[in-house]
């Protein structure tokens, strides 16, 4: 209790030490904190000093002996004094060779230990002497050769779009030959961003040294939008938002702030159409019966529905109702997330990895429309061509637009 009052950073309870003050007697209490110092030169510190100063001199003894040591061994070796300066010196780049040979064989390491995020290597671009900006040159003064290329991207597109059968049936049957298109060829100034990471690496000599590895920019990509999701957080907040102001539009219906609400587009809908005629009991027709579902029932119906047994469950024949007086929940009827909007949303703040053209490669970017029976649709085309494969080696297309021949009024 003592330490516990006098404790400097736990305050103690004034009022309860003047109760008690006041309880045994006392009129008049005061209270006065206190604080201890410790000695500078206490036992602990001055051992711990000890220990690690004579370590250290210890250590430093045994280097300097080694050094002394090796000094001792080179001055004793006759062979070195005996031959010529441009012996020593030719024997010298012979072994600088060597050690230049075996630094390359021991470029790979045992194991990489990271010890840092992936990072972008400092850019580089093309000069005018490299083979890549050379043949970009020559391709450019081609216009026979860029047409044909052009070309090909199209075909690709739309043969791709023939083939996917969500495209048909959204569109319909697709022309390939149909179309406008919009396509530009862009050279790139210099190859695409590298990136590594920091770390050590176990060499085959058991011993550790300072590098970095290469990191893949798909990999790069992915981690960022792991560290950092942003999509995940905005796709959370609006979820969030939409679930609070739905549960605030109850709030206020149920303390009779907000009597009318908004109808919905489907109940829009249904207004504007004239409810059916109730069907004739002498002739039932069988799309009179099927539209008139949606009006009340007769009188009889009701009686007859209301007089068979329910078949729904009672609470008093539940189990554990009769053995401990407690109605659990239907384990069948279990509660769902309605995780829509949530999914909307991420899909479309989702950012999709975007992959550089390897070295040597140029951009043909455009935009490609494609015509089906019912719509035509708009994309919007990125490609990466190969010179010296030539063919595409890398293709992403993301949609714009898509517009249909017959548009309804929606009012």
């Amino acid at each position: 209790i003592i330490r516990r009052s006098f404790s400097l950073f736990r305050t103690p309870n004034t009022t309860s030490l003047a109760l008690r003050a006041a309880r045994d007697g006392h009129d008049t209490i005061r209270i006065q904190r206190v604080h201890f110092r410790k000695r500078f030169f206490s036992v602990s510190r001055i051992i711990g000093t000890t220990v690690t100063l004579a370590g250290a001199y210890a250590f430093l003894s045994w280097v300097d002996g080694e050094l002394e040591a090796l000094d001792e061994e080179e001055i004793e070796n006759p062979a070195v004094q005996s031959k010529n300066p441009e012996e020593v010196a030719r024997e010298g780049r012979e072994i600088t060779d060597e050690e230049e040979d075996e630094d390359e064989d021991e470029e790979e390491g045992l194991i990489f230990f990271p010890t840092g995020f992936s990072r972008p290597k400092p850019r580089t671009f093309y000069k005018g002497s490299d083979p890549e900006w050379q043949e970009f040159v020559k391709l450019a003064r081609d216009r026979n050769r860029i047409n044909r290329i052009r070309g090909e991207l199209v075909v690709l597109v739309r043969g791709l779009a023939v083939k996917n059968p969500q495209y048909s049936r959204r569109l319909g049957k697709i022309d390939p030959t149909k179309g406008s298109t919009w396509i530009d060829v862009v050279f790139p100034d210099g190859p695409p961003i590298e990136y590594e990471r920091p770390g050590y690496e176990l060499t085959d000599e058991l011993t550790f040294r300072q590098t970095t590895q290469d990191v893949h920019e798909l990999h790069h990509q992915r981690m960022k939008n792991l560290l950092v999701p942003t999509a995940v957080a905005h796709s959370v907040y609006q979820d969030s938002k939409s679930r609070a102001d739905g549960l605030w539009q109850g709030f206020k219906n149920y303390l009779g702030w907000q009597e009318t609400s908004k109808p919905d587009a489907a109940q829009k809908l249904l207004t504007q159409f004239p409810m059916p005629p109730p069907s004739s009991p002498k002739s039932p027709a069988p799309s009179t019966t099927a539209s008139s579902t949606a009006s009340p029932p007769p009188a009889p119906s009701t009686a007859e529905d209301s007089a068979k047994p329910s078949t729904t469950p009672s609470p008093l024949s539940n189990p554990a109702n009769e053995r401990f007086g407690l109605a659990l929940p239907d384990p069948t009827k279990v509660p769902t997330l309605n995780l829509s909007h949530f999914r909307r949303t991420l899909h479309q703040h989702h950012k999709q990895t975007h992959m550089s053209a390897p070295r040597g490669a140029f951009f043909v970017r455009g935009l490609i429309e494609i015509v089906g029976e019912r719509a035509k649709m708009t994309l919007d085309v990125t490609a990466a061509y190969d010179p010296k494969l030539g063919k595409y080696v890398m293709l992403s297309v993301r949609l714009r637009q898509v517009k249909d021949f017959h548009q309804r009024p929606r009012g």
